[in-house]
C-alpha cells in the first residue's frame, strides 16, 4: 500500500498593530524599547524576533519561542523562516528575564 503524505503549508499569521505606528531602529536603546514593548512580563523566558527593512523600520514582530523559567531554546530556522517570510533586510532577536535582569539584545 503506497503512503501519501501531506505537505503542510508554511503560514504566517499577522496581526494588527496599533494603528499609525512606525517603528523605527537608530540605536541599541530603540531596539531595547520597542522590544521590551511587546515581551511584557511574562513568567516565563520569551524569544523575540523583530524584523527590519532596508530603511530600519520594524515591519514585522515575531514571539519565536516562549521557553521555561529559566531556558528558551531556539533554533535558528524559526528566525530565519520569520525573517524570509517577510522580506526582511535585518533582524532584531531579543529576550527577557523573568528573574527581572536587564533584557538582553543581540
Amino acid at each position: 500500500m503506497d503512503t501519501i503524505l501531506e505537505i503542510v503549508r508554511i503560514e504566517q499569521v499577522i496581526r494588527e498593530a496599533e494603528e499609525g505606528v512606525n517603528y523605527i531602529i537608530r540605536s541599541p536603546e530603540d531596539g531595547a524599547k520597542i522590544a521590551s514593548r511587546f515581551i511584557g512580563r511574562d513568567d516565563r523566558e520569551v524569544f523575540f524576533v523583530m524584523c527590519l527593512n532596508t530603511k530600519n523600520n520594524v515591519i514585522a514582530v515575531h514571539r519565536c519561542h516562549v521557553g521555561s523559567l529559566n531556558a528558551s531554546l531556539v533554533h535558528p530556522r524559526e528566525v530565519f523562516k520569520s525573517a524570509i517570510l517577510n522580506n526582511a533586510a535585518s533582524v532584531i532577536v531579543a529576550h527577557q528575564h523573568p528573574s527581572g535582569d536587564i533584557l538582553t539584545i543581540v
